[in-house]
């Protein structure tokens, strides 16, 4: 048999640095169906319920986890690839499970030795790989979309009461949802060290990501143009701080477009020419 209950009510708070987890359902209207629109504008698939058999459930979650792996989804259940790349023009962007697996293995770079407030490193990991995991079912919600925070943390709120309540809600599955739900709460609530770790990284990771599209997937000139401005904006930075050197070291000479620029003369160093112009 699977749970009735529902795991998520509220944005979380935290209380004594731990963050508040709830098991009831607040009275509340549920979000109409033309509120229910998830990155993109497109209207959202019906949330999940359970079969009441617990293993059918328990696989539903592993099958839903694939749509965070798909980075060309065009159906809108698996909208995982990253909105905001995909809206720049960026051909074979990242996708929500590669941006929380990055960012899992950054929290294990992360020195704990030394330091007057030692980190859960596990935690820390464990928490990247959930904090967007509602994405599965609501995609990228992007600023540039007009949704208001109220409104993004609600659907997803709905996502994960589904995804906790409805395929992890039998009591084998009781473990796995009070984990999943405690980590999600706490990212949530920005509250602890390793919340606001998780958080540094998941915005450490994005300036990474833009750079590595900056220096070898951008085509269109005007484009190219504004990541060339951009990175002159990010060495002013660095050296402003005192260390454009290290900001040189990573990006290792390789300037905006290099790649799209290298693959085009290959391709044009091998085709065939008459009188010396490509045909």
């Amino acid at each position: 048999m699977t749970s009735s209950v529902s795991p998520i009510t509220e944005r979380p708070s935290a209380m004594n640095g731990k963050s508040r987890e709830t098991d009831h359902v607040v009275d509340s209207a549920p979000l109409s169906k033309k509120a229910r629109l998830g990155a993109g504008g497109k209207e959202l698939p019906e949330l999940y319920k359970s079969t009441g058999d617990e293993m059918k459930d328990r696989l539903a979650f592993m099958h839903m986890l694939e749509n965070l792996k798909v980075p060309f989804a065009r159906s809108f259940s698996c909208t995982n690839a990253n909105a905001g790349w995909i809206r720049e023009g960026v051909q074979q962007p990242e996708s929500i499970a590669d941006h929380m697996y990055r960012m899992a293995m950054l929290c294990m770079l992360i020195p704990i030795q030394n330091t007057d407030k030692p980190l859960d490193i596990g935690r820390c990991v464990q928490m990247a790989l959930v904090h967007d995991l509602a994405e599965a079912h609501v995609g990228d919600i992007t600023p540039v979309e007009g949704v208001s925070p109220e409104m993004k943390h609600k659907l997803e709120q709905e996502a994960m009461n589904s995804f906790l309540s409805e395929m992890l809600g039998g009591d084998g599955c009781r473990e796995a949802r009070e984990r999943i739900l405690s980590l999600w709460n706490e990212y949530e609530a920005r509250e602890t060290p390793e919340a606001k770790l998780v958080k540094d990284l998941d915005r450490i990771e994005l300036i990474l990501q833009a750079i590595e599209y900056e220096r070898s997937h951008l085509n269109h000139p005007a484009v190219r143009e504004w990541a060339e401005a951009l990175l002159e904006e990010r060495k002013a930075l660095w050296e402003a701080r005192g260390l454009g050197a290290e900001e040189q070291e990573g990006i290792k000479g390789i300037s905006v477009g290099s790649r799209v620029d290298a693959a085009a003369t290959a391709a044009a160093s091998q085709a065939p020419t008459i009188n010396g112009h490509v045909v």
